[in-house]
């Protein structure tokens, strides 16, 4: 199928699958001639023709003009907003039915510890400090648990307001976790709080990586 498709189209295709050329050319730091002589043998290949590496080069900064804007939108949102980390919190998932969430409701307004409720379809997660976990564990039937982990550590994420009416936020927050090969096990965004749960052994990574994310977002923001 790529036979019929245009050279931009196939380069917007390879940078869409490649996270650290899209991270490069999002970031406004990719060489652009550099990169279009790496992809030039998979374009070729896709294409089943010799592209001008000329073509390529036009289709790479056709991209990275036009999410200039919405990198900058994102990049003011990030750069305003403050990181703190939680760790030794643990995990929690239950069958979700009326009394299992009538009961999490219930702890999610108790006034000790850590306490988050992701609200599925079929389970219920439940993520709450460790000293906790006991207690909560108690007010659920044995017959509920699907699975229990610990050693889960918080990212905490407080934004400006307008994150709500800026696309693209989160995303490009999990994107840089990815490329910094951090695994995120959830996550939750709820106003302006966005909180991503890693393991506790990848804490420290991931809570330099988001750091380095909002201090190059303050750096981009404050030379437009």
């Amino acid at each position: 199928m790529y036979r019929d498709w245009s050279v931009s189209r196939a380069v917007r295709y390879l940078i869409s699958v490649e996270k650290g050329y899209k991270s490069a050319i999002d970031g406004g730091y990719a060489n652009l001639s550099a990169l279009a002589k790496l992809i030039k043998p998979t374009i070729d290949a896709l294409l089943g023709q010799d592209v001008k590496l000329s073509t390529i080069v036009t289709a790479l900064k056709r991209m990275r003009e036009r999410p200039l804007e919405k990198r900058l939108a994102t990049a003011r949102v990030i750069a305003k907003s403050k990181l703190e980390a939680k760790t030794g919190l643990a995990k929690i998932i239950l069958k979700r039915n009326k009394a299992s969430l009538r009961i999490a409701r219930d702890l999610a307004v108790g006034p000790r510890g850590f306490f988050q409720l992701l609200d599925g379809i079929t389970s219920i997660t439940l993520i709450c400090s460790q000293e906790r976990l006991e207690e909560v564990k108690r007010e659920f039937p044995r017959s509920l648990f699907i699975s229990e982990k610990g050693s889960i550590a918080a990212l905490i994420i407080v934004s400006p307001a307008i994150i709500e009416k800026t696309h693209g936020v989160v995303s490009y927050m999990l994107e840089w976790l990815a490329l910094k090969e951090v695994n995120v096990e959830e996550v939750v965004s709820c106003y302006k709080d966005t909180i991503i749960l890693v393991a506790t052994e990848d804490g420290g990574k991931a809570f330099d990586a988001l750091n380095e994310l909002i201090m190059s977002c303050r750096r981009i923001v404050s030379k437009s």
